[in-house]
């Protein structure tokens, strides 16, 4: 299974970390989480059976090497038969100790781009810059397909909206745990199901996106259990059934435990004995689905402040937002891959109302 996978209307792009943290993983038993930074030739080698399986011959390729510092030996074979039968190929974000090693110094195309590759090291979390290229082309013949504004960001949320679409269902019903009424919901449960690959994408960039918001902290990343021990490292917390796929692979990825609030949910409920898992002064971090108004979350927080745990913020697939980001204090934001927001909440017939109106 390729999961990273994005056709961008000129080329075909791969997130070649992304693919080396599903081998190391879920198929190899090497157990690095997100923290990986070697690619190997078996991820290779499921990257180049998708493209002979799915790719014409002569399409553009876009390799994205961003976080990757050293490679297997003799993975240049790869690359060549790709450039052999017809593929073009670009490298973005890769190191120039990369393209030395696949020994591809000598192509010197007029659009590669030098720029400086930054690392955070795996313990102190201090950057190191390494010298490399946004963009280096496999070939020195012109074929510019990869534009210098090109983010590849945008067309991973544009696909992400487009195959959550089919899945927004008519409601015309109060939510469960807000007073208010919405006109459609959201059925995450069978999205996730249904689009595993993405989901599984998804999950990996918001588990960065985790380490970017509280690596400045010092409280998640380690790498070894020694390192574990020595840091405050936070707790996930699964608060939903849907939840529980997510924290499982965010636990994964960052190496963190999971605490399990099942009972927390829409009807407002408690029924475990939460005093006996919430950990004084310990670090938590809420995790969801989608979060619409928030309130499921403001539950959750309010009973880690009870007991003497500390909330450090809630991450979650989708949200929407109904406020302005100017508006909403940085701690009670909710980071998510996803937002319906102003801009789409039409293409999902997506609205919240009350009783306040005659609409």
């Amino acid at each position: 299974m390729i999961i990273s996978k994005l056709d961008t209307g000129s080329f075909i792009y791969y997130n070649l970390h992304v693919e080396e943290v599903i081998t190391s993983n879920f198929i190899e038993d090497i157990n690095l989480g997100i923290y990986c930074d070697r690619l190997q030739s078996i991820t290779m080698e499921r990257v180049i059976a998708d493209i002979r399986a799915s790719v014409a011959v002569g399409s553009n390729i876009a390799f994205d090497f961003r976080k990757l510092e050293a490679i297997q030996s003799n993975l240049n074979t790869y690359f060549t038969e790709l450039r052999t039968e017809g593929y073009k190929i670009a490298f973005l974000n890769v190191t120039h100790e990369i393209v030395l090693a696949l020994g591809y110094d000598f192509f010197k195309h007029p659009d590669n781009r030098v720029a400086d590759i930054t690392f955070f090291d795996k313990i102190t979390l201090d950057p190191r810059i390494k010298e490399g290229y946004k963009r280096f082309y496999f070939y020195e013949r012109d074929n510019n397909f990869y534009p210098d504004d090109f983010k590849i960001e945008d067309t991973f949320k544009e696909f992400f909206k487009t195959s959550l679409m089919p899945y927004s269902d008519k409601h015309e019903e109060q939510h469960t745990s807000s007073f208010v009424y919405l006109t459609s919901y959201i059925n995450v449960k069978k999205f996730i199901s249904h689009e595993k690959p993405l989901c599984i994408y998804a999950i990996y960039l918001l588990a960065a996106k985790i380490l970017r918001e509280w690596r400045k902290d010092g409280p998640i990343p380690f790498y070894s259990k020694e390192d574990k021990e020595k840091q405050d490292t936070p707790i996930l917390v699964c608060q939903s059934l849907n939840s529980a796929y997510i924290v499982s692979i965010l636990s994964n990825l960052l190496k963190l435990d999971v605490l399990i609030l099942d009972k927390i949910g829409p009807i407002n409920k408690l029924y475990n004995s939460l005093d006996k898992n919430i950990i004084e002064n310990k670090n938590y971090i809420v995790v969801s689905d989608l979060v619409c108004l928030g309130t499921e979350v403001k539950i959750v927080k309010n009973i880690i402040q009870f007991l003497g745990g500390f909330y450090l913020g809630n991450v979650s697939l989708i949200k929407t937002e109904t406020l302005k980001k100017a508006d909403i204090k940085r701690k009670d934001a909710t980071l998510a891959i996803f937002s319906i927001d102003k801009t789409n909440y039409k293409d999902f017939d997506y609205q919240i109302k009350t009783d306040l109106s005659d609409e």
